[in-house]
């Protein structure tokens, strides 16, 4: 009795002392976001670059404002190997039919599909290329300012091999668990984040993508690989599982420590409830918000079984 009334009592003194908060910058101009990334491995896409304008936390969004956050006239470009390759803008409603296959193909989404008009940074030469070791130095001239970032493409760390392992419920008979192996090196730090696409579908990743060898370095390890798609569709009972039958392509990337800061700090971010503490994104790109990322990939495809 004596520990209700205590909880009761903390209960009236915390609504007492309740506060509306407004964070000091809801009212601060838009910034610039960028997400953009340079692949090099397996079936490797185009590099590209999405560059929008960052909204009030209180403001209202529709498919306007939506279309009214890509920043255009930019002047884009990636240097590498002291050559500077041209980013191009390109709207998906204003491409012919050839072009949006090809931005299916590499996007992995088909642009008819897209009420919106999205605008994205491409090279359209086709000539800049991801490769081991590569660094990639990103400049973006836009509304009178300056912004940059670099990244790199570290070598692959591959995974060694993987099964899919049974579950003893009942109702889990025609699903599965994803388990992998891999062998990590022990001579340097790596990073790794992964995708997973279900019979032909887009790339999703899982809620917490990301991995590092801090406490395997140079050891075998096994490790579970969730179904992204599953996870979205929020069933407790297959969360992360994968269905007898479905065809699995598995995206497994390297990636660089900045790369990997990013997406820890992101994830973290959105894991976090309504009364957790504030995390700052650690991003790349000077002056701005986002990443300039680089993968190094590895394409795995199976029938689960």
């Amino acid at each position: 009795m004596r520990l209700f009334i205590l909880f009761f009592l903390s209960l009236v003194f915390l609504s007492a002392c309740e506060r509306e908060f407004t964070p000091a910058i809801v009212n601060e101009p838009p910034d610039l976001v960028v997400e953009g990334y340079i692949e090099a491995g397996d079936q490797a896409g185009i590099p590209f670059i999405f560059l929008t304008k960052s909204r009030s936390y209180f403001g209202d969004i529709d498919s306007t404002a939506f279309s009214d956050l890509y920043v255009h006239d930019a002047q884009v470009k990636v240097a590498h190997n002291g050559i500077d390759y041209q980013m191009t803008e390109v709207c998906l409603q204003s491409l012919t039919p050839e072009q949006k296959v090809i931005v299916s193909t590499f996007l992995g989404f088909d642009p008819d599909s897209i009420k919106t008009d999205i605008c994205v940074y491409l090279d359209m030469s086709f000539q800049l290329k991801g490769e081991e070791g590569g660094q990639y130095d990103l400049t973006i001239e836009s509304e009178g300012k300056k912004h940059t970032a670099t990244t790199t493409i570290p070598r692959m760390v591959k995974i060694d091999s993987f099964y899919f392992k049974a579950l003893p419920q009942d109702d889990l008979k025609d699903f599965r668990e994803l388990h992998a192996y891999l062998t990590d090196p022990g001579d340097d730090t790596d990073f790794w984040r992964y995708f997973t696409a279900i019979n032909g579908g887009q790339y999703e990743t899982s809620n917490f993508s990301i991995y590092d060898d801090g406490f395997i370095s140079g050891k075998t390890v096994e490790f579970i690989l969730n179904n992204g798609s599953r996870e979205k569709e929020h069933d407790p009972t297959s969360f992360g599982l994968y269905k007898l039958g479905d065809t699995l392509s598995l995206k497994w990337t390297s990636i660089d420590e900045a790369h990997y800061d990013f997406r820890k700090t992101a994830e973290f971010s959105k894991a976090q409830g309504p009364f957790s503490s504030y995390v700052r994104i650690k991003g790349n790109v000077s002056d701005a918000l986002g990443i300039w990322g680089g993968y190094h990939v590895q394409i795995i495809k199976t029938i689960i079984e």
